[in-house]
């Protein structure tokens, strides 16, 4: 795809930050892109671009015009919510060609993988889930890929990723939602009920200012995780079929810390301290490391009103 483009590129989803993220990957390698969108917001970086057209329309009930975009398309994007994505598969079966390729960007791929083999039986189809926050560079970066049925067009595809520089971890649908149960699901359960139980305490306003390194840095995690997109967040904790047990882990967890805090026994919470990490061997001492090394970026106090306006430290 990137030495010489194949088609126009379409990317249902196109203004959301996933979408947004690889039309400008894309318009950089040369290709002419339409942009689906029932709300699109153009940056003034698309703006009089020729190589770049914004439709409104929705991919489930999509417009002349974007019907004679989809019929023209090399290549699909999917970079919308779940039910949209699974929503637009029959309309797009009745519109693709059989050589162009989807594409989807869905946190969840178990569902999908199953109605692509329905409703579009052989045709080219890959799952992606850049495992970042869209703000940050592709280059050096994680991207799951979940290929649903294969050829050449997935494999020029996944060149792509890696000329971005994105690091390429090919998973099958199962293992991509058994992964991000861990990763995603159980990080931002752990992050938001540390939100929800230091509500709940309402701590001394002094909490922030004293507050020791490693509750700055979940401060900080809380803050990024809570204000994201609450339709994103709610899709990695909902659709993903093993969400839930990751929860539940966390709550049984929990309950036995919990139990070892209040046992007279320093042995019983040692032990709970040992299994903790045993997880993390045998890359213990690196993540050790780099903890390290990320607290020495954090400032020696919050930065509270006081400190804002110069004020004792």
């Amino acid at each position: 795809m990137t030495a010489a483009p194949t088609g126009p590129v379409v990317v249902a989803g196109g203004s959301g930050a996933v979408g947004a993220m690889l039309v400008a990957a894309l318009r950089r390698d040369g290709h002419r892109i339409h942009i689906l969108d029932p709300n699109p917001t153009d940056p003034p970086t698309r703006q009089h671009d020729p190589q770049c057209t914004t439709l409104r329309a929705d991919v489930t009930a999509p417009t002349p015009t974007a019907e004679s975009a989809l019929r023209a398309a090399a290549t699909v994007v999917l970079a919308v919510p779940e039910p949209v994505a699974l929503a637009a598969l029959p309309t797009l079966a009745t519109l693709l060609p059989p050589g162009t390729l989807l594409v989807d960007t869905l946190s969840v791929k178990t569902a999908m993988a199953g109605a692509v083999h329905t409703e579009l039986p052989g045709h080219p189809a890959l799952g992606i889930n850049p495992m970042f926050a869209p703000s940050l560079a592709i280059a050096g970066r994680p991207v799951a890929t979940v290929v649903y049925h294969d050829g050449p067009q997935v494999e020029r595809f996944v060149a792509t990723l890696r000329s971005w520089d994105a690091h390429v971890v090919p998973v099958g649908a199962d293992e991509h939602d058994r992964i991000t149960a861990t990763t995603q699901a159980l990080t931002h359960a752990t992050v938001l009920a540390f939100g929800l139980a230091l509500e709940s305490l309402d701590p001394p306003t002094a909490a922030d200012a004293t507050a020791p390194p490693p509750h700055m840095l979940l401060r900080a995690l809380l803050a990024r995780v809570a204000s994201g997109a609450p339709e994103v967040y709610h899709d990695i904790q909902a659709a993903n079929p093993y969400a839930a047990h990751a929860r539940r882990a966390l709550r049984d967890a929990l309950d036995e810390l919990d139990a070892a805090a209040t046992d007279h026994r320093f042995d019983a919470f040692a032990a709970v301290m040992t299994r903790a990490r045993t997880p993390l061997a045998p890359e213990l001492d690196r993540y050790r490391a780099l903890c390290g090394h990320l607290l020495t970026m954090l400032p020696s106090a919050a930065p509270g009103p006081d400190l804002e306006h110069g004020g004792p430290r």
